[in-house]
């Protein structure tokens, strides 16, 4: 809806300026591209191929998605898109999405509720596609260099930049944080701000190289400062409660998994900003049996940071003989253990931890300890012994399949195995959920979801009822990436849309002209 205006009298232009101003805040959504979120709606981030020949491993861009929730969360009207940048401008870069990384994705709100954040790459999705081989040296985008051309070694190849997206609830979307150096040739995983000014970032280099794991970096910056940046495979990462916190399924060479949730400190206790003087402590999965004699110990990597070994803790989930921990699929380690692999992670409080599980750990052998967890768990600190205790895996109406049987290794295999984003909100005593899929392949069908369960709920007979709703099943050739509830409020770090832009500059010159024209026949 547009606002109306009559004028009586000449303006002074400060208040023109308050009415075009007033326009902006007037304009709502129109069917089909967003020109602002909405406060409470959830918000999902997808790709979908663009060529039908080697679709896997190419450019997308990348498409937010705006659903109005029903009553109690458990449907969802579309209320409109916005593709992010696919051409630079100004300082702004184009960013896009490789079609065919499950790993990335991960969409963010803001600390301060007003943004979100996503990582993608700094390219055109089509002018990268249609490249020849040389230009990139590689047809995949998630392999592409991100060292710059002093910096690569042999014959030099186009350099595509790791792009922090600013989403601000006007819709308007700053990529000026073009990253060099970081994840080169892998992905970008997640980006966190409490504000919009400054960044934690994400996501996978080279196997053994330093330029992976987690990152400080600045709105507009070209570089970023390594915290993290030997550890490898890290996944989501955000600020809890001001604790800079991540998720991390790593398979270590000669070792075990790493797959767990973990905190990182500075000397004082806060949020480090670089590699110094670091703490990590290992929240999750812990040993919820300390007498299952699997004699697994927390592994050891060769970083930069020294560990806090919680009592009890093992790098993995030791499920129950009854298996009243577990998914469904994996009866057959009911009474050993199996590695987890989350992915992002939602704290309903200080006490409950979510974990989406992806159901695909790095490690463990077929039917063994990598058969995987796939879901949602749900972790309760005990405040006595500081061990996190998995109380249950939610999986019910998600229809998982095994990751490590026969079908996985088919192509073509279709299936969920678990669960990539998560975040939810506490409404009393419900804390309400949603969900993206993780495949048993990059051709597996993708999947957004909601379920509700009871705060206060420890065991899987109090949770026996809670099922999986379907909120939007993805077209074929689209994956469904990350979900987050849509920003609010001030957005003073992003542009106006290219829709406002143009309504602004249309109506500042209505104003002028009639504002003239009032003061060509005074008297």
């Amino acid at each position: 809806m547009q606002a109306r205006f009559k004028l009586l009298r000449p303006q002074p232009m400060y208040l023109t300026m308050a009415l075009i101003a007033a326009a902006v805040s007037a304009q709502s959504a129109v069917a089909g591209t967003l020109t602002q979120f909405t406060a409470g709606d959830i918000v999902i981030s997808t790709v979908s191929t663009t060529t039908t020949v080697g679709a896997l491993d190419t450019a997308a861009p990348i498409v937010l998605q705006q659903f109005a929730l029903g009553a109690g969360g458990t449907s969802a009207t579309a209320a409109g898109t916005l593709t992010l940048p696919q051409t630079s401008s100004g300082s702004n870069s184009a960013i896009s999405g490789e079609y065919g990384s499950a790993s990335e994705g991960i969409l963010q709100l803001s600390g301060n509720g007003q943004y979100l954040t996503i990582m993608g790459y700094g390219v055109n999705a089509a002018t990268f596609n249609n490249a020849p081989l040389a230009t990139y040296g590689t047809t995949a985008l998630g392999q592409t260099t991100s060292l710059t051309a002093a910096n690569q070694t042999g014959t030099a190849v186009a350099t595509v930049s790791r792009v922090v997206a600013l989403i601000g609830a006007n819709g308007g979307v700053n990529t000026s944080t073009a990253l060099t150096g970081v994840y080169n040739q892998n992905n970008p995983r997640s980006v966190y701000t409490a504000n919009g000014t400054s960044f934690y970032t994400s996501g996978q280099g080279v196997s053994g190289s330093t330029n992976q794991g987690i990152y400080y970096t600045k709105l507009g910056a070209t570089t970023a400062t390594p915290i993290l940046n030997t550890s490898g495979d890290t996944r989501d990462v955000q600020l809890v409660n001001g604790v800079l916190t991540y998720s991390q399924d790593f398979s270590v060479k000669g070792g075990m998994s790493q797959g767990y949730v973990a905190t990182l400190t500075n000397g004082s206790g806060s949020a480090p900003t670089n590699a110094n003087n670091l703490t990590k402590t290992v929240l999750t999965p812990s040993g919820n049996d300390a007498s299952s004699g699997s004699g697994l110990n927390l592994p050891k990597k060769d970083d930069n940071a020294s560990y806090t070994t919680i009592p009890g803790s093992m790098p993995a989930i030791y499920l129950s003989s009854t298996g009243a921990n577990g998914n469904s699929v994996n009866a057959a380690r009911d009474g050993n253990f199996v590695y987890a692999s989350p992915e992002q992670f939602f704290y309903a409080n200080a006490t409950t931890l979510y974990v989406a599980d992806s159901g695909a750990p790095k490690s463990g052998s077929a039917n063994a300890a990598g058969l995987g967890d796939g879901g949602l768990q749900k972790y309760t600190l005990n405040t006595t012994t500081g061990l996190w205790t998995l109380d249950y895996t939610l999986s019910n109406g998600l229809n998982l399949v095994n990751n490590d049987l026969a079908n996985a290794a088919t192509p073509t295999a279709a299936g969920v195995t678990g669960l990539f984003g998560l975040t939810g909100e506490v409404v009393g005593n419900q804390v309400e959920l949603f969900a993206t899929s993780y495949g048993l392949n990059e051709l597996s069908s993708s999947y957004l979801y909601e379920i509700s369960d009871t705060l206060s709920d420890t065991t899987n007979i109090q949770a026996s009822n809670e099922t999986f709703t379907v909120l939007d099943a993805a077209a074929s050739g689209t994956s469904i990436r990350g979900v987050a509830f849509a920003p609010s409020g001030a957005s003073s770090l992003t542009p106006l849309p290219e829709p406002y832009t143009v309504y602004l500059f249309a109506l500042g010159l209505a104003v002028l002209y009639l504002r003239r024209r009032n003061q060509g026949t005074r008297v």
